[in-house]
Parts: C-alpha cells; structure tokens; sequence
C-alpha cells in the first residue's frame, strides 16, 4: 500500500494535523484476528458502523474487549434502538473506508462519532485505520482534535 493507496479516512487526521502513526499488518477483520495486528489489545477501540433511519451515518466507537450496548448508542444519539442498522460496504466507501477496518474518523461533517467516555483516559489508541490490513496508533486528544463533534458517552456499561 503506498501513500497515494492510503484509505480516504486517513484525510481526516491530515486535515486536522494531529499526530498519529500507521502501523500495517496481515488482515485482521474480525475479534478472532486481532492479534494479527501486533497491538495491545487493551488500548485497541474498534469501531462500527451504523446508519440511521434519516440516512446519516453513524461510528460508535468502543474498547476492543467490550460490548456495545445498544439501547446506550441510541440513547445517546436521541433515537430509538430501531433506528440504528449496520452501515453497508458501499457507505463504508463512501467515507473512506472497507469492511473490517472502521475507523473512529472520517472528513464528512456530517457523520456522528459517538465515543465510549473510557478510551478517552487511554495514554494511546490504537484503532481502525480504514482497511483491514491498517492500524492507527494515536491519542484520545488526537481524536477528539480531528472529530470535535464527537459524542462522549458510557456505550458499554450494563444497564443498572
């Protein structure tokens, strides 16, 4: 993959000129292949990818052991859990982006990022980096410098 191949997501980090690095690996498409990548685990957050009932798309990412919950995402993005149903491959690329290598970023104003509030503590983050075979390694302020919009919220709690 050279620079010019780079996923389209990668546009969001250089247009807001935050560090980050790129870390290429064998595909890891999946939970069961994630140590494919090299990474720590316990600082990875994967990212998935909604779109709503309106059209607008939605990342809702997690720490990579966790479960979202989903009634929490829609909750937080004021819609009902009926609402939100898994984005497709062609509106993955449509932001840059293929199956198996979501990331929490992307240059649409108009795509909601909702955050678990926790990654947010994380010294690093090593996430999605738009394809299967791409990691980024980045901080959480990084992340929030490159989305601002992003929605923090508690996605992964169970319910009390």
């Amino acid at each position: 993959m050279t620079t010019t191949e780079l996923p389209g997501a990668l546009a969001a980090l250089r247009a807001a000129e935050v560090e980050f690095k790129l870390h290429r690996h064998p595909p890891a498409r999946n939970f069961d292949e994630l140590h494919l990548t090299g990474l720590d685990v316990s600082t990875s957050a994967k990212t998935l990818a909604f779109t709503l009932t309106d059209g607008r798309s939605v990342l809702a990412a997690i720490p990579g052991l966790a479960k979202l919950r989903y009634p929490k995402l829609a909750a937080a993005l004021a819609v009902s859990r009926s609402a939100l149903r898994p984005a497709t491959p062609e509106t993955l690329a449509a932001l840059g982006m293929a199956p198996g290598g979501v990331a929490p970023f992307t240059t649409d104003p108009e795509v909601l990022l909702v955050l678990e509030r926790s990654l947010t503590e994380l010294p690093v983050l090593y996430c999605g980096g738009g394809s299967p075979e791409l990691s980024v390694e980045l901080s959480p302020t990084a992340l929030l410098q490159a989305m601002p919009a992003a929605i923090l919220a508690d996605l992964c709690a169970e319910e009390a």
